[in-house]
């Protein structure tokens, strides 16, 4: 395989493999604390019952963001950034090596909310058929560029899926 690039105007991504990596087996562990096996990943229930006091929810924080009211699930990228922010800054995460004592960086943040909402074992497991914006949108319960752009940064976005009801 070639060199990953990232779903925006085909950078490099800014993560190594292994940080993401890490990051991808990191959501993991983080979702069976809820016993979350299967999606739609609960995002909303999760950021309303922090396990073990890992955070205090601040919806103040999330309602200063802006939505696209005509995309059904265009909240749960944005509760799974907000859980993402939290855990990077959690013991938890620094128990584990997952985070430093700053928490997650930007990148970080954004590819860990990814792969809670979209854990890479879990888009993996769908048959090729499957791995479509317009699938996982559907099974995953996210906007359709969001799972463009994690299929992209798995290397399973196929060019002609994009065209994909």
């Amino acid at each position: 395989m070639g060199t990953l690039q990232s779903a925006h105007m085909n950078e490099p991504h800014p993560l190594s493999n292994d940080r993401r990596a890490g990051l991808d087996e990191a959501a993991i562990r983080f979702l069976s604390l809820y016993d979350v096996e299967q999606p739609p990943t609960p995002i909303e229930d999760i950021l309303r019952n922090p396990v073990a006091g890992m955070w205090q929810p601040d919806l103040v924080d999330l309602s200063h963001q802006s939505f696209d009211a005509t995309e059904r699930y265009s909240m749960r990228p944005t509760i799974a950034r907000a859980i993402a922010r939290y855990v990077g800054g959690a013991p938890w995460a620094r128990e584990r090596g997952v985070a430093g004592d700053a928490g997650f960086t930007t990148d970080e943040a954004r590819y860990f909310a990814r792969a809670l909402l979209m854990p890479k074992a879990w888009i993996g497991a769908l048959p090729a058929g499957e791995r479509t914006p317009a699938s996982v949108r559907l099974r995953f319960h996210v906007p359709i560029a969001d799972a463009a752009e994690r299929l992209a940064e798995l290397e399973l976005l196929q060019a002609d899926s994009l065209a994909s009801p």
